[in-house]
């Protein structure tokens, strides 16, 4: 399940990191199967309809509003593997990266609560052109929350999407990612799917 803000579900003039993240589990022999409430792109669909479009990301979302949507989702969907990249409209919104961190540790309790087995990919924010200091000081706090929920049956892990990731080269608006945003954003995310993935 691909869980997210505007990052994860992208507009109608981009595919988003699901596509090239499906190419490359595709190439790579892996038989997956992406779920999620919507297909839907902010105002359409994708430009390419050719991959899995099932997802859960929710353009301008808060952790809190999708918290409130959580178990609907797990229960419909029933995902082992949760790909999170949440926290950016918190953040920039001017909330305090440690509440944000308290959310985001309530939204984990929520999936497992739904999926005691369940693998959480945890994704540092890719960084925006506005408010890197802030972003950076979130993904340090989410490393340790990532720490203290590790558990064997159901691991959480940090994906690292910051490093390397440039908002001038790789946005189109200085937040959301372009065409080289969603390939560096599919890599990172392929590259921790691959250690978790049978």
């Amino acid at each position: 399940m691909p869980l997210g803000d505007s990052i994860t579900q992208a507009d109608r003039d981009h595919n988003s990191y699901r596509r090239p993240l499906w190419f490359k589990l595709r190439e790579a022999k892996y038989e997956v199967n992406f779920v999620g409430s919507t297909k839907s792109h902010f105002l359409g669909n994708a430009p390419k309809s050719d991959f899995d479009q099932d997802h859960e990301g929710h353009w301008g979302w808060r952790i809190d509003e999708v918290i409130n949507r959580i178990d609907n989702w797990m229960s419909n969907a029933k995902p082992d593997i949760v790909l999170i990249h949440l926290g950016t409209n918190d953040i920039l919104g001017g909330e305090s990266s440690d509440s944000a961190i308290a959310e985001l540790n309530q939204l984990i309790q929520k999936i497992r609560q739904q999926n005691p087995n369940v693998t959480i990919l945890l994704a540092q924010l890719i960084p925006a052109t506005n408010g890197e200091r802030l972003i950076r000081d979130f993904n340090q706090k989410m490393s340790g929350l990532a720490r203290s929920l590790n558990t064997e049956t159901s691991p959480v892990i940090v994906v690292d999407q910051f490093t390397g990731f440039n908002p001038k080269q790789d946005t189109y608006d200085g937040l959301h990612p372009n065409e080289s945003g969603e390939q560096k954003m599919a890599t990172r995310w392929f590259e921790a799917l691959r250690k978790v993935l049978r």
